[in-house]
């Protein structure tokens, strides 16, 4: 009975975890009034029609057409202007790290055009990417969402994760994350949804696992 134990202990799968935080609105607030950074939009004939916020591009239908221009959004600059902390999640990224479990940032934006002062300003708050790897997925084409779902499915078969967790403030991203489970059905995902109010500076996290 005891050898039997054994065996049923060995063959269990040893827990192999990652955390991926998205960047903007999840470990970084923008101010949401002129002074913030923003996705403008250009007519066919070149002339911008609009600028965006983060939260209101996650959600804008691109006309035909239209381009974006994430110009602002490339800026290591602009980003050191406008990115405030939230705290709370910054602490959770830094916690699992001291503690010696792999967490990393997955955003949205492509490559920024100075790393070392975009490492210079999350350093301030105890991210050294050094050793917090900054997956970029705008340097795929396509949605943000898409991009983050090809990257951690690569990552999965790569490393054999099977407990993977992604914190992030929108929806779409979270629900197309979750719907790894298909394509890996012997992993758990876990998505935690942050929503934060600036005025306040609280936020809440919302979980759910498949």
């Amino acid at each position: 009975m005891r050898k039997t134990l054994v065996g049923l202990f060995e063959q269990a799968p040893r827990k192999q975890s990652i955390h991926f935080f998205d960047l903007d609105e999840t470990l970084f607030h923008h101010p949401t009034d002129e002074k913030g950074v923003r996705i403008h939009v250009a007519h066919p004939s070149g002339h911008r029609v609009a600028s965006l916020t983060n939260t209101q591009f996650n959600n804008y239908k691109l006309p035909p057409g239209h381009k974006f221009d994430f110009s602002e959004f490339r800026s290591s600059h602009k980003f050191s202007q406008t990115a405030k902390p939230i705290r709370k999640t910054i602490a959770k990224l830094k916690a699992l790290n001291s503690t010696g479990k792999k967490a990393e940032i997955l955003t949205a934006r492509a490559d920024m055009d100075d790393k070392e002062d975009f490492g210079k300003h999350l350093n301030k708050y105890g991210i050294d990417i050094d050793k917090v790897h900054v997956r970029r997925a705008g340097n795929l084409p396509g949605s943000a969402a898409q991009n983050k779902k090809t990257i951690v499915s690569g990552l999965i078969n790569k490393h054999g994760y099977n407990d993977v967790h992604l914190y992030d403030d929108n929806h779409e991203n979270l629900n197309t994350f979750l719907g790894l489970k298909k394509d890996h059905p012997n992993v758990t995902f876990t998505a935690h949804h942050v929503e934060h109010d600036p005025v306040s500076g609280r936020v809440k996290i919302t979980t759910t696992k498949v």
